[in-house]
């Protein structure tokens, strides 16, 4: 069945069959007959065929004939009808190609009757558009038909037929591009097929290549041009008549006549043939390249019919010289000359790749159209296409290849580019009566002759008094407005569009320059697209450079426009008024010279740079900066109709006066060439430049290159005029105190900020320069700075700008470092050290910041690896030492701290740098050596484990430099103390440290050029020895005291961590060399006092170390004690060195000599020193121990030290380097002793050794006689005696006495000498009790030298001739300067000493042989003899206790036979002894209390007990001679008792009644018992009695008979004394009777003693305590005397006489 679309054909085919026949029935019977017979036909096909419209098709001839007919008939009805029927059957596409002849006929028919004409050709584009089956003849027919009724009188029928044509010619080559699409399904190629075929000749028939729509196509387009050409046909043919009457009325036209057949269509039929070609060439440019037959119709046809209509506008100038009779032909048409510009626009655009030559004549044409002589309508026009053209970069990079590139063609692009420049400039330079209208027409010249002012009312407000003025341009006094501002790349013309004027417009005023103006800069757009386009594809994506076709275009492109766009728009620039105007001026002129930058042509850039900064000043001061020859070759290559800087900068003036408002008034920038601060104005649009300037540095900064420095400077002077000046960071901020003489608007205030931060940006963005880029910009700014340096020296204020950007540079370019930074801060640090202050200080700060950002930068690799890295960037810091500006230090030792504390733990190699900044600033003030040791100090306690261990070495340097400086003395003490903790810090980590100083050491040399053996950690100890070693011998005392202390405690604490070889090195390098350095230094120090030292110290100091000599002593000291020590420590470790011996000699020299310096406090320190060495840690390594210790060598090695066989060997020496080294402390001693205690001679001056010394000396004696006891021999002993005994013979200054020996005689007490002396002997004795045979034989002689002591007390030594005075004699009031030493305590210590060695030794043969208790005896006589008279009253009382002691113990060694010789002389000498002590010449005296008596006779009485006990008794083994002189002493001493005991006068001469008791007791004991005395002796006894007892009868009578008399009061004191004496004698005396046997005693004694007693009972009435107590004990031994004792019986005559016991 059918479809619906066929069924609705049926169904209105039938319809209209119909109502045809209805109307028909009638007047046109056949007409109805026929329908009839097509309703029967439509109704068989329609029951029979599904396809009803293909079937319809095939019988067309019968379906069509009724509606022929019916227009045949020419019924409007019918003909309606009709038509309407077969507008159904086209739709359907049910009409055959005989069909549709058919149906043209009848059109055709129609049309010559008038009929139905709209519907007319409403049909024949149904039947065009809707059916393929209509070609060549009927097609050309049935658009004769269209172009026949284009010519209608109607005016509704001629529009409808032009737009019928219109659209049936587009529908024809739509047909075509269908048909090339069947044969093809690609897509149309732009270019011209290859075909064979020769040119087709014009002609009826179309080529035989094209097909059938390309034929009718081709025959269409040929015809039109032959038709606008006026000439006939071939295709269309009809038209004869039709061109015919077009010829006639085109000669009328050109002779200016009125059209007979054409009436009010001037120039209709051309111009419509010039918008159909338009039209077919716009929308069908495929069809011409595609097909080759089109493309010679292009060339032949089209173009010279364009170039013959070009005539008339070229040919015609308008000028005041121009006659007035021009023909019409000779005047341009503007309907035409606007087809003609559309339709050249058309080729050029869409054919220009096919028409090369064609093209380049038409944009040649084209261009003089702009020409100043032409209407302005007329320029209008070619603006118009000019824009349009501009806005197709391909367009315009193609003429650019086409024309400009080649040698010999017409240069088009430039030409289009001067020729849009110079229409601007004419607009402007032209005057306005130059500016009249176009061929005679009014209308046209109105748009130029309006007076250019700015209007002073516009829409009826005043355009002054603050309304907005409208956008113009202003320039020479001429106004234009700007009219509209279109949108970039978009061409909008206004006049090309005016399809519907047959006259020309008027132009409104401004409009030209407002088209010029967006062509310009579309042009500058396209330019900017082409080249952009091309370089980026080349940077984007990593492709090699442009091939060099490309790379000439980009050129030639620039080259060829620069110079007509730079004229145009600085022109533009210069009158510009609006902002929005300017800023796209401003856009333009970025974007070209960006791309002349990219492309390396560096004049054409720097014009636009030029340009752009000279817009940001005003005028006169941009002449003055920005006046420099580059600029003026510039300006002559341009050679553009420009007027002379001078009118252009009085124009400026003129512009800112009439538009500009000025926004900021400041002064002037001082330079070298111009000193004067006279007053800058800015505009609004300076400002705006400026923003767009700093716009263009941002976003083409990579291209500027040696521009860079207009740019800068033209900120830089902006920056001064706005007060903008240098904060943190390099950053620019509003400082109306720097810039008082500034006057800103509230706008620009508002600005300033923003501007502020645009040059921030600006900066921040140049990392993203490239290598090149960014060395312009840090040049420009390195130069501009050089200016202000220079401007500075001439005393004028500088400009901080360069410098403040150098470091914003810097700092956002850290990640480079590597390229930037040896421009950037070399620069910097000259001008850091400039001479002015403000300037210095900026330079000094940006280089402190850019090395702070630049440590604390991320880096890849990581700075602390990157050595090299890290000292470039450190290197300026570094560099900054030199300067001699403190303010500039001061910025670098700040800005070290800061870098410490903030990177201290990354610094990594960077290290030494650093030490040596803070080492460099030891050299400078106090101020600058405070901040540089405070970064010191936190490097040392804080960053010392982040240091790498090779910087070590470099921090103990730096750290005694600062211990060298003379300006602080705190800080060099301090810096001492930082020694010791890196000390400590090399002991804590030494294993680390050792293993990072491994991995790349290199062995130090020696002072002889030789490899060190050394090995790294050793070396880095030494280092610090030798700087502390360094430090010992600075001219202050306190750093030299501190210094010591911190070197030998530093070796004391670590000297473990060396290796036994680095000892020797300490030794021969640091130790040694440092005694003789203090040495030397010690006796260059002049004797008198020198203040200087004290005074520099401003401390306090001590009368001790108010003078250098005083205080190099110190030194001296510390270091002698310091360098023993180390040999006491560290004994163990040297003594496996070589040259130990050498060493231990020297050491012991300088010991020497200091011991013998004049300076006390060196001498006893010396001493010190030698004593330590003796007895430190064991001093005896290696040594044999005293006799009789057995202990190995092995046995000495101190704890915690393995004995190992390697062990021993080191530290076992042999006898004879003991011998050596030991015997010759033995000789440094001795000479050391002799040497000091040599007896002054008369009149030279005494030279007095101190107790101090001395007793230290002695001191060392015992330590060193134990190294050398096995080899002390008696002459050894002789010179130890030697010097003790001259030692202890050494007086004392008197004004150091007090010191020693105290006012109050505290004679128990020994100097400090003494007492070492005597330790010193103890010593000797002991070692040679047990000591060989050999040395026991030295016990006389120490016998000897103690014996001398104690004679010392009663005959104190003399010291050669020199005068002394005792401190307790008779002469201690005496101007004697030297006092003689207080020797009872040191004799009686010797005494006792003397007395224990003879206990032990009495035994002894050698004491024996030399008598040594004789010479006992007779030296203990002497203080014996004195007794009261004794310098000391416990001399003779522990001489007398010795006595005792040492009788006790030699008597019975002498009572033996054997020894009778030896001691022959020695009872003599006892027996003298015994005499002159009991019965003395020397008196007690009077003072002396009864108890210290008492205890005096106590003595005494041992005396006599002892010759009771140990005399006597053995009286058969002792002389005879001492026999009676003993008893003759009994006798003496009871006699001597009685006879000196009366009274004289008030005073009572005490008796010794114990004394004489003992004495009597002891003579009668032996008298009676032994019976042996002589008579005389008996008798002398017996009277002793009797007078005894006789006189205590008188005493107790007189005592008895007085107490009567005196009453109550109490006798006399010394009366009570006698009696109770008296009574105890009495006591005494009956209690010998006693027990002495009763026939020993005479009984005449009995008697009288028995007649005593009455006297003693008279006695008891006494009131007397004590003589009560006495007279008690007297009576009770009367008890036994009441009766006679009977005689005892006779005793047996062998039993022997006994001593009688006593009864208590």
């Amino acid at each position: 069945m059918m479809g619906d679309l066929g069924k609705k054909l049926v169904d209105g085919l039938l319809a209209d069959l119909r109502n045809l026949s209805a109307e028909a029935k009638k007047k046109y019977p056949v007409v109805r007959q026929a329908a009839e017979g097509s309703v029967l036909k439509i109704r068989t096909i329609s029951a029979k065929e599904e396809d009803t419209a293909a079937a319809i098709s095939e019988a067309n001839l019968e379906v069509l004939q009724p509606l022929v007919l019916g227009c045949d008939s020419r019924c409007p009805k019918l003909v309606q009808i009709s038509l309407t029927s077969i507008q159904r059957l086209i739709s359907h596409r049910a009409v055959s190609e005989s069909g549709a002849e058919q149906i043209v006929a009848v059109l055709w028919g129609l049309m010559e009757a008038g009929m139905e004409e709209l519907k007319v050709l409403q049909t024949i584009l149904v039947l065009i558009t809707m059916s393929n089956n209509l070609h060549r003849d009927p097609l050309a027919k049935a658009i004769v038909v269209c172009f026949r009724l284009h010519f209608s009188k109607d005016s509704s029928v001629a529009n409808t037929a032009a737009a019928t044509v219109q659209q049936v010619v587009s529908v024809v080559f739509e047909r075509l591009v269908v048909e090339d699409g069947e044969e093809n399904p690609d897509t149309v190629n732009s270019e011209v097929k290859d075909k064979t075929t020769s040119s087709p000749r014009p002609g009826k028939k179309p080529p035989v290549s094209l097909g059938p729509c390309a034929a009718d196509a081709y025959l269409l387009f040929q015809d039109l041009c032959q038709l606008v050409n006026a000439d006939s046909p071939y295709w269309l043919v009809g038209m004869t008549e039709l061109l015919l009457l077009l010829m006639f009325d085109l000669c009328q036209l050109v002779n200016a006549d009125s059209p007979y057949w054409l009436v009010g269509m001037t120039e209709m039929t051309r111009t419509f043939g010039l918008e159909l070609v338009e039209n077919i060439l716009t929308q069908f440019s495929p069809v011409f390249f595609r097909h080759p037959e089109f493309s010679f119709l292009l060339k032949e046809r089209v173009c010279p019919l364009v170039i013959k209509l070009f005539s008339p506008n070229i040919k015609f100038q308008q000028s005041a010289a121009a006659p007035s009779t021009a023909t019409a032909a000779e005047k341009p048409y503007f309907p035409i000359s606007m087809r003609l510009l559309r339709l050249v626009y058309a080729l050029i655009s869409n054919y220009y790749t096919l028409l090369m030559t064609e093209c380049e004549i038409f944009l040649s044409l084209l261009v003089k159209f702009l020409d100043a002589d032409k209407p302005s309508w007329q320029r209008v026009l070619a603006v118009e296409v000019l824009h349009k053209i501009c806005v197709q970069p391909n367009m315009l990079r193609c003429f650019c290849q086409s024309y400009d590139m080649k040698q010999h063609s017409t240069k088009v692009f430039r030409d289009l580019n001067a020729a849009v420049g110079s229409y601007i400039q004419t607009l402007f330079l032209l005057a306005p009566s130059s500016s009249a209208g176009s061929g005679g027409s009014q209308s046209g010249s109105q748009g130029n002759s309006n007076d250019s002012t700015p209007p002073a009312v516009l829409g009826g407000l005043p355009v002054a008094g603050g309304t907005t003025p409208p956008p113009a341009f202003e320039y020479r006094g001429m106004w234009i407005p700007l009219l509209f501002h279109a949108s970039a790349g978009v061409a909008k013309p206004t006049f090309l569009e005016m399809l519907d004027k047959t006259d020309p417009p008027a132009i409104p005023e401004g409009y030209g320059l407002s088209v010029a103006f967006t062509c310009l800069l579309d042009c500058v757009r396209s330019i900017s697209t082409i080249i952009s386009s091309i370089l980026i594809t080349f940077t984007t994506f990593s492709f090699p450079p442009p091939p060099p076709a490309d790379q000439q275009l980009c050129e030639t492109l620039a080259t060829s426009s620069w110079t007509s766009v730079l004229a145009a728009l600085s022109l533009l620039l210069d009158s510009s008024m609006d902002e929005s105007a300017t800023q796209s001026i401003l856009l333009a002129i970025q974007t070209f010279a960006s791309i002349c930058g990219q492309l390396g042509l560096n004049v054409p850039r720097d014009a636009f740079v030029t340009t752009l900064c000279k817009a940001c000043l005003p005028p006169h001061y941009a002449l003055t900066i920005l006046n420099t020859p580059g600029l003026a070759a510039v300006s002559k290559e341009r050679g553009l109709m420009r007027m002379s800087s001078k009118d252009s900068s009085s124009q400026h003036v003129h512009n800112s006066t009439m538009g500009d408002q000025v926004v900021a008034v400041g002064t002037s920038l001082p330079t070298t060439s111009s000193s004067s601060s006279a007053q800058v104005m800015l505009t609004v649009k300076n400002i705006q430049c400026m923003r767009s300037l700093l716009d263009m540095a941002h976003c083409h900064g990579p291209i500027l290159g040696t521009a860079w420095h207009l740019v800068l400077t033209t900120l830089q002077h902006l920056v001064w005029v706005l007060g903008l000046k240098p904060a943190a960071g390099g950053s620019l901020k509003a400082s109306t105190t720097d810039a008082p003489n500034a006057v800103l608007t509230t706008t620009v205030l508002t600005d300033l900020p923003v501007l502020s931060n645009m040059l921030s940006r600006l900066f921040e963005s140049s990392q993203y320069l490239d290598e090149v880029a960014i060395h312009h910009l840090i040049d420009a700014l390195s130069k501009l700075s050089q200016e202000s340096m220079d401007a500075a020296l001439a005393n004028r204020e500088p400009s901080l700008f360069p410098v403040a950007k150098l470091l914003e540079t810097g700092l956002v370019n850290l990640n480079r470092a590597e390229i930037l930074w040896r421009p950037v801060t070399a620069h910097l640090l000259e001008v850091s050290q400039h001479a002015h202050g403000q300037l210095r200080d900026w330079g000094a700060e940006a280089i402190t910041q850019l090395v702070k950002a630049a440590l604390a930068h991320d880096y890849e690799p990581p700075l602390k690896d990157n050595k090299k890295l890290q000292g470039l960037l450190l290197t300026p810091l570094q560099e900054l030492c030199q300067s001699s500006h403190v303010d500039v230090r001061q910025k670098q030792l700040d800005c070290v701290l800061q870098v410490l504390q903030n990177n201290g733990d990354n610094l990594g190699h960077a290290w030494p740098v650093i030490l040596e900044v803070l080492g460099a600033a030891t050299d400078q003030g106090e101020a600058l050596i405070r901040t540089a040791f405070q970064s010191l100090q936190l490097v040392v306690t804080d960053f010392l484990p982040a240091m790498p261990s090779v910087c070590l070495q470099v921090c103990i340097t730096v750290a005694t430099r600062f211990g060298l400086q003379k300006r602080e003395l705190n800080i060099s003490l301090t810096s001492i103390g930082l020694l010791w903790n890196i000390s400590d810090f090399l002991y804590q980590n030494k294993e680390k440290i050792r293993a990072d100083l491994e991995q790349d050491y290199e062995q130090p040399s020696t002072p002889t050029g030789e490899k060190s053996l050394l090995g790294p950690s050793d070396s880095l100890w030494m280092c610090l020895y030798s700087r502390l070693a360094d430090l010992c011998v600075d001219s202050r005392p306190a750093v030299r005291k501190s210094a010591c202390q911190t070197l030998f405690s530093t070796i004391q604490a670590h000297g473990t961590q060396l290796e036994a070889t680095t000892w020797e090195t300490v030794l021969w390098q640091v130790l040694f060399p440092l005694l003789d350095r203090v040495k030397a230094a010690t006796g260059q120090v002049q004797k008198e006092d020198d203040k200087q030292s004290s005074t520099n110290t401003n401390i306090l100091i001590h009368h001790s170390r108010d003078t250098a000599e005083k205080q190099w002593a110190e030194t001296r000291v510390l270091t002698l004690a310091g360098v023993a020590r180390v040999f006491c420590h560290r004994r163990h470790a040297l003594a496996r060195l070589d040259g130990y011996p050498r060493a231990w000699a020297l050491l012991l020299e300088h010991v020497e000599s200091a011991a013998l310096s004049p300076s006390s406090e060196v001498s006893v320190a010396a001493l010190h020193s030698f004593q330590e060495l003796l007895v430190g840690d064991h001093a005896a390594v290696g040594d044999q121990t005293s006799v009789g210790d057995k202990t190995s060598v092995g046995d000495q090695v101190p704890d915690g030290v393995g004995k190992t066989d390697g062990l021993e060997q080191a530290v076992q020496e042999s006898a004879e380097d003991q011998d050596r080294l030991w015997s010759n402390a033995w000789r440094v001693w001795y000479s050391i002793g002799t040497s000091c205690t040599v007896l002054p001679q008369p009149g030279e001056p005494p030279i007095v050794p101190s107790q101090q010394f001395l007793a230290t000396l002695v001191q060392i004696f015992p330590p060193l006689f134990n190294h050398i006891s096995s080899r002390f021999v008696a002459s050894d002993l002789d010179k130890f005696a030697k010097v003790v005994q001259t030692a202890v013979s050494v007086p004392v200054h008197a004004d150091a006495s007090p010191f020693l020996i105290p006012l109050g005689g505290l004679d128990s007490n020994l100097s400090p000498l003494q007492d070492s002396v005597l330790r010193a002997v103890e010593g000797l004795q002991k070692v040679i009790s047990v000591g060989p045979e050999l040395m026991q034989a030295m016990y006389p002689a120490v016998f000897d030298l103690l014996l001398t002591f104690v004679q010392y007390s009663c005959q104190p030594p003399k010291y050669g001739t020199l005068e002394t005075r005792s401190t307790n004699g008779p002469d201690r009031n005496s101007q004697v300067q030297w006092v003689t030493l207080n020797y009872s305590p040191f004799s009686e210590k010797s005494l006792v000493v003397v007395v224990d060695l003879y206990k032990n030794t009495a035994c002894h043969k050698v004491v024996i042989q030399e008598s040594v208790l004789q010479k006992i005896i007779t030296v203990v006589r002497l203080p014996l003899g004195l007794k009261y008279a004794c310098p000391s009253t416990s001399m003779w009382k522990l001489a007398a206790q010795s006595l005792l002691q040492v009788l006790e113990v030699g008597l019975p060694v002498a009572r033996q036979p054997t020894n009778e010789p030896a001691f022959s002389a020695m009872w003599t000498q006892l027996g003298l002894a015994l005499d002159d002590f009991l019965f003395s010449k020397h008196p007690a005296p009077p003072t002396l209390s009864v108890e210290q008596h008492q205890k005096d006779e106590a003595i005494d009485v041992q005396m006599v007990e002892l010759m009771r006990q140990d005399i006597l008794p053995h009286a058969d083994n002792i002389p005879a001679e001492f026999t009676q002189k003993v008893i003759s002493l009994l006798n003496k001493g009871s006699i001597h008792s009685t006879t000196f005991g009366i009274p004289e006068g008030d005073m009572l001469v005490r008796l010794r009644e114990n004394f004489s008791r003992v004495c009597f007791k002891t003579l009668l004991e032996y008298s009676l018992a032994t019976g042996e005395n002589s008579a005389d002796d008996g008798g002398i006894t017996k009277l002793a009695l009797t007078a005894f007892l006789q006189r205590a009868q008188d005493v107790l009578v007189k005592y008895t008979q007085d107490e009567r008399l005196s009453g109550k009061l109490p006798l006399p004191r010394h009366r009570m004394t006698e009696v109770t004496f008296v009574l105890r004698a009495v006591t005494t005396l009956l209690t010998s009777l006693k027990v002495t046997a009763a026939d020993r005693v005479d009984m005449a004694v009995w008697d009288q003693a028995i007649r005593l007693y009455p006297a003693l009972v008279e006695c008891v009435t006494s009131s007397s305590p004590q003589l009560s107590e006495a007279l008690r004990e007297t009576l009770h031994l009367y008890a036994d005397l009441l009766a006679a004792p009977q005689r005892p019986p006779p005793a047996g005559a062998g039993t022997p006489a006994r001593r009688p016991e006593p009864i208590e």
